[in-house]
């Protein structure tokens, strides 16, 4: 459902439902995007946040796992959470995933919903290269995450580059434009791990602390990331 109802002064009113977007690889999802996730759900007032993989990134070589294998090791990860789902909207298309197809839809989709969309600071620094970012700022609010390797000052300049003239609010840590656009910045969400750290260790079958057990199960079931490799070399 689109809307929650919820009662005011006697009679019913809709409440407008507050849906996180968060896109990526998710090759493999670990405890850092997690983390991402339950910040937004509280710091801005989301209702739940969608783990959106994509299919075919335009911007980044091709992910290590399929996508059938992204998807199982999100719902491993996100199983019991009543507030964070998968969506597999991006496997329908043949074309690249890109970020501006992938909200419209959504929005003709799920109706009335408020959409905000969620980022690393990392990613904030390219999105003048996206496909369409500037239709993107107009469709949905940013979350923007800070990144350990992205400095406050760097994330500002990246804000300042984009058109239209954000104005930064200390009090709410938020950029705003004339037209109603948003960039909410989280500064105190700092999980210093990557998907490509990750792969690598698994790959030298190191601990991986930060991949929930459940993905870390699923990772070993399969043989993915090297595993199976790695297994034939030690019983040599």
């Amino acid at each position: 459902m689109a809307t929650a109802r919820s009662v005011a002064s006697g009679r019913e009113v809709e409440k407008v439902r507050k849906t996180g977007l968060f896109g990526g690889t998710f090759d493999p999802v670990h405890e850092g995007h997690l983390a991402l996730a339950r910040a937004a759900l509280a710091r801005c007032g989301l209702d739940q946040v969608l783990f959106i993989p994509a299919a075919r990134p335009p911007h980044k070589e091709q992910p290590g796992a399929s996508f059938e294998h992204r998807v199982a090791m999100l719902r491993a990860a996100l199983a019991g959470s009543a507030r964070m789902d998968v969506s597999c909207i991006e496997a329908e298309r043949d074309s690249p995933s890109y970020t501006i197809d992938t909200v419209r839809e959504l929005k003709k989709r799920l109706g009335d919903h408020e959409f905000f969309f969620i980022i690393g600071a990392d990613s904030l620094l390219e999105l003048h290269l996206w496909y369409r970012y500037r239709e993107l700022l107009e469709q949905v609010p940013f979350i923007v995450a800070a990144r350990p390797s992205v400095p406050f000052a760097e994330v500002a300049r990246a804000v300042a580059m984009l058109p239209g003239g954000f104005v930064y609010d200390r009090r709410s840590s938020t950029w705003r434009r004339a037209d109603g656009a948003r960039i909410h910045y989280l500064a105190d969400v700092r999980v210093p791990v990557s998907s490509s750290e990750v792969r690598r260790l698994l790959a030298r079958g190191r601990p991986t602390p930060m991949v929930p057990e459940p993905v870390r199960r699923y990772i070993e079931r399969h043989n993915l990331y090297g595993q199976a490799e790695r297994r034939a070399a030690c019983s040599t």
